[in-house]
């Protein structure tokens, strides 16, 4: 789709590590209200978040939306 992805199509994505170890789905996406940008990616983790780890109040990570590859069926965390 000419590099485009709908936010409906993202939420629901497994969400991996480089090394291919299964993290969890996204569950969200933060935007910017005065840019407009998507800024991060809340992963509901399949585990224990990790030491120092940003998650939010849901306890979901929140991923910076610049370390992610996008794939046709899941996220790579990068």
């Amino acid at each position: 789709m000419n590099g485009k992805i709908f936010s409906e199509e993202l939420i629901g994505m497994t969400a991996m590590t480089v090394g291919g170890y299964l993290l969890g789905t996204v569950d969200g996406l933060v935007f910017d209200t005065v840019t407009g940008e998507l800024r991060y990616a809340l992963i509901k983790l399949r585990g224990t978040p990790k030491k120092g780890q940003k998650v939010d109040a849901a306890g979901r990570a929140v991923v910076d939306f610049d370390d992610l590859k996008i794939g046709e069926k899941s996220i790579t965390v990068i």
